[in-house]
Formats: C-alpha cells, sequence, structure tokens
C-alpha cells in the first residue's frame, strides 16, 4: 500500500522530527492531538537533516522515512509530507511552514497547526527565529515527561496551545540505547524495520 500524502484541505496538524525510530509516544500523542484539535489530517515530516541535532549520527533518511510510513495505517488521519526531503530544506520550522505556503498550504485553503512536545518548547529561543515562527503558524504544545511548561519563556508560553494529549515515556533515545523494550514501544512494522536493518547494534 503507498503511503497517503498531505492534501491542502481541512485542518492539518504537522508533526516534524528525526523519528529515529517512530515509537507509540509519536503515535498515541499524535492521534490525541488530532482528537483535541479536530484534525483532518495529521502530516508526519521526518527531518532529512535535523537542525537541532547536528554532530549526531543518525540513521539514514531513506530508512527513517521508510518505518515513518509504516506507522501511517494506525490512524486514518496520518499522512506523509516530504517537503523537506523534495525542497532540499534546511529543516528549520519556520522555512518548512513558508514553503507549504508557496506550494498552496494556504489559510483559504486548509488551517495549518504545528505540533510539538513540552520538551521543544522549552528549546524555542534556539530556533530559527522563533517569533516569526509563532505569528506565521498555530503552534500546539504535547507534554512530555520531564520538560515541565511552567519553565518555558512566558513570550512563547502566551501564543501557543497547551494540549492534554498522555504523558508517554517512550522516548528514540532510550530505544536506540536498548534501555526500552521493542516489542513493547514501537508498532510491530518499525520493528520489523529495525531488525531487518540491524539497526541500534540490534541483530537482523
Amino acid at each position: 500500500m503507498s503511503p497517503k500524502f498531505m492534501e491542502p484541505h481541512g485542518r492539518i496538524g504537522l508533526f516534524g522530527g528525526t523519528f529515529d525510530p517512530p515509537h507509540w509516544g509519536h503515535i498515541r500523542t499524535a492521534s490525541s492531538a488530532a482528537d483535541e484539535l479536530r484534525l483532518d489530517q495529521v502530516a508526519f515530516i521526518p527531518a532529512p537533516h535535523p537542525p537541532h541535532k547536528q554532530g549526531q549520527i543518525h540513521t539514514p533518511y531513506e530508512i527513517r522515512r521508510q518505518m515513518v510510513a509504516s506507522c501511517l495505517p494506525l490512524d486514518s488521519r496520518f499522512r506523509l509530507c516530504l517537503v523537506e526531503e523534495k525542497e532540499d530544506l534546511p529543516g528549520t520550522t519556520l522555512q518548512t511552514v513558508r514553503k507549504l505556503r508557496q506550494l498552496g498550504f494556504t489559510e483559504d485553503r486548509c488551517h495549518l497547526i504545528w505540533l510539538t512536545g513540552s520538551d521543544s518548547l522549552l528549546e524555542l529561543g534556539s530556533w530559527y527565529r522563533p517569533e516569526e515562527l509563532l505569528d506565521s503558524i498555530e503552534v500546539a504544545v504535547m507534554p512530555r515527561p520531564g520538560f515541565p511548561l511552567e519553565q518555558a519563556e512566558d513570550r512563547f508560553l502566551k501564543k501557543v496551545r497547551l494540549l492534554n494529549t498522555p504523558l508517554i515515556e517512550f522516548t528514540s533515545s532510550e530505544i536506540r540505547a536498548r534501555r526500552q523494550n521493542l516489542e513493547e514501544s514501537v508498532p510491530i512494522a518499525v520493528a520489523e524495520i529495525i531488525t531487518k536493518h540491524g539497526l541500534y547494534k540490534l541483530a537482523k
């Protein structure tokens, strides 16, 4: 089955990330955010060049993209957005949003909402032109364990929408370090790809 790609209509949540690997925390919070925000689509945007993780070693983008695509059947609203790959974007959120607007994802056709975790909100000051980003798109924040919202800067906190998505302990870094059970932390299709490619020092 070929992946479902984002289309410029309805209410669309944009969920960017490295997704190395995508896990149940991503899936369940994305579905919950879709319910709370009444989204028609949730578009996963795997980052070819994660701007906030320069110098780190990542699984090749093609495999991460494949893992994300394997998760789409888990919710009928899930879509894949490859704009950062196709347009060779640097991965900064503002530039990604601007390119989507240029490609026809304008407010007269659809309403875009950027979905992010509270961990990213606490680091927003280090992002590329964060004030312009918050003025260009609605941003909804999903809480994450260990990253309390009260530690966020007021100038950012007052401009975002705080969601009531579930707190889920799974993290990609813990999975890569093999400190979390693979079968419990990722969907079956993702586990199969990890095993096939021997990712994270797991045997093929």
